[in-house]
This record gives structure tokens, sequence and C-alpha cells, in this order.
């Protein structure tokens, strides 16, 4: 699995390139998150209102850098990561896992960190929603990186820029990169911003190994919001 840090020469780059208002492309979200990171559960999730159905929490890192300020000396606020994985509910029920810590070896957690780099996002996962499931933290976390690594999300996400888009324009890319996925399996969050509503979570909920709809949706971006590239 490719690694997720983007180096700030590498985004100044980038950000000389705006992104394409006619055509886009994209790459898994593993090679995505390539480019970066963040902390702790959202408030408010997709939940899973049952065994079987599965949550994949995805968050805009440099806007929940800019938001909330108590972020600041997180490891990817510092070091630029665009998005980050922050948890996977199971279906199982929440917070099952109250002083439990994950253990995972040595070598699982090199391939962790590149999406879910912080320690207490982590933990937190493990607490809220592995520690209800059947799985070992272990398979717990190999669920996660495997949902992560075939998931496809649009370039746009990583070009260092902040810019304005369509919601149906990104739910539109969504489910044309990733073969099964409708609208409802999506569901976007967002926080108000100086003018207007800010990205700052992107669920993606599964049936088994397949897309699902998703239940108890956020879905509080309206018809446009900002994609925060951190500048």
């Amino acid at each position: 699995m490719p690694k997720i840090v983007i180096p700030e020469y590498a985004r100044q780059n980038m950000m000389s390139k705006q992104p394409n208002t006619t055509s886009y492309t994209a790459m898994s979200i593993a090679a995505l998150l390539l480019l970066q990171g963040t902390i702790a559960m959202p408030a408010q999730a997709a939940n899973a209102s049952k065994s079987g159905q599965r949550v994949l929490m995805i968050e805009m890192t440099p806007a929940l850098c800019s938001l909330q300020p108590t972020r600041s000396r997180m490891r990817q606020c510092l070091e630029g990561y665009s998005l980050t994985v922050s948890g996977l509910d199971m279906g199982y029920g929440e917070r099952c896992g109250r002083g439990s810590e994950p253990r995972i070896t040595p070598l699982q957690l090199k391939v962790v960190n590149r999406i879910m780099p912080d320690t207490t996002v982590r933990t937190q996962a493990w607490q809220r929603y592995g520690a209800c499931s059947p799985l070992s933290s272990s398979n717990y976390f190999r669920q996660i990186t495997n949902y992560a690594g075939a998931l496809k999300l649009p370039n746009e996400l990583n070009t260092g820029n902040s810019y304005t888009v369509l919601k149906s324009r990104f739910i539109g890319q969504m489910t044309s990169l990733n073969s099964g996925m409708t609208p409802a399996s999506i569901d976007l969050i967002c926080q108000p911003g100086t003018r207007q509503m800010i990205l700052t979570d992107v669920h993606v909920c599964y049936e088994g190994s397949e897309f699902g709809n998703c239940r108890n949706v956020v879905d509080n971006c309206g018809s446009k919001f900002v994609i925060s590239g951190g500048k």
C-alpha cells in the first residue's frame, strides 16, 4: 500500500493546477491518502443501525485542522495530509471497548499508519466500534485497510486548492469511479464556514463487501460546498 504523506513542496507544485471542471481522474483511496490525514471520531455519523452494514469514515483534514484549532498539533495537520480514515462502524453497536487498546503487529501498524496516522484516532476507532464486533483488533484494522484500498476518490480532493463543488457533481464522480456504488451509499457531512458549508467527512456505506444504502444519514452539505485544500 502506498505511503500517504505528501511533502509540502509537492503540495505547492500541485496548487498551480486548478481542478478541471469537465473531467476527472482517480486513484484508490490508499494511493490518494498516500497524499495525506485526521483525528477523533465525527460527532455525527451515518451509523450502521444493524449488524451487516459497515460505514467507512473519511475525514477532510485541511478543513478540520482549520475549523478545529485543537487539532493543529496533530500529525496529519502538521504534515499536510489531505484526508484520512477515522474509523469503520461495523454495525455491532458503539463504545464497547472502554479502556482497551488495539493490538496490532509492527508490520501491520506500518500499513495502518498510512491511512490512520494518529494513535488516538486508532484507539478511539477500536474502542468505539471495533471492540463491539467479533473481530480481533488486527482483523478490524485489516478490514479498514481492505475497504480503503479498494475505494476510489476523485483526484480533486488532493489538489491542495480550496474550491466550491456541486454536490451532484461530486456524488456523480464517486458513483462513476466505484462500480456498484449509488448516491445512497454516500453520506456527506459539512460544517459551516465563513460563507458556505465546508466538507469535513465522507462516509461510505457497505453491506458486507458490496456498497449498501446508508442509514441515519446526516447529509447536511446542501447543493454545493467547499472542499478545503488548506490554502
